[in-house]
């Protein structure tokens, strides 16, 4: 027999099953136990379920499909997920952060650090996004008080 070290294999293994736990967003230290967290979050196939939905439903819109605000569908919330709403969403966040960098370089060759300026600008560079978010909820909320005036008076 011959004890000589084998040379070991090259190349990438994997397992047979599967050894990573699916990780859940709740505390361990809840006091809540696994039925209850079920009972509310769902299990895995069901995350699963509500991300195909999702994806289809999104598809869908993009196809144009779905264009039609209906009461069992909407695309409010699903726009700056994908094509120009999510370019758009992108290049505002890129602009805030490239002031709030901009700001921090300045401090720094001038030997200060001052975290409200860092606020202000961040703020001052995000006004436009909040607005235009504002003026989305309000049109949800005055579509809404139209639909609840329209069902009183039927």
């Amino acid at each position: 027999m011959d004890d000589s070290p084998q040379p070991k294999k090259k190349g990438v293994g994997f397992h047979s099953r599967q050894s990573i736990e699916q990780v859940r967003r709740i505390s361990r230290y809840s006091n809540y136990d696994i039925e209850e967290i079920e009972a509310y979050w769902g299990d895995g196939s069901e995350h699963k379920l509500r991300k195909q939905e999702l994806r289809s439903a999104v598809q869908e819109w993009q196809a144009g499909r779905r264009m039609s605000d209906n009461l069992t569908f909407t695309t409010r919330g699903i726009m700056d997920k994908i094509g120009e709403g999510k370019q758009i969403k992108k290049a505002n966040r890129e602009r805030a952060r490239q002031a709030v960098m901009d700001e921090q370089e300045l401090q720094d060759q001038e030997g200060l650090i001052d975290d409200d300026l860092l606020a202000e600008i961040y703020t001052a560079t995000t006004v436009s996004s909040k607005k235009k978010a504002q003026n989305e909820a309000m049109a949800v909320r005055e579509e809404v008080d139209a639909f609840g005036t329209n069902e009183k008076s039927s």
